[in-house]
């Protein structure tokens, strides 16, 4: 009996890990360039699937 309910805790858990792990995705991206400065900073991105650039200003 406490054998089976290990076994669909296990089930359980592993759905959920999985359920986490599609929902939180992941960006195929890589940082070109990240520049700090005292007044802010600048950060390009690559997107890896299609080449597209992307630039974040913070002030």
């Amino acid at each position: 009996m406490r054998q089976s309910r290990d076994v669909v805790h296990f089930l359980l858990l592993t759905a959920a890990m999985v359920a986490g792990f599609i929902v939180s995705g992941c960006d195929n991206k890589e940082t070109v360039l990240d520049v700090e400065t005292p007044d802010g900073g600048m950060e390009v991105n690559r997107d890896l699937d299609d080449g597209s650039l992307s630039v974040e200003v913070d002030e």
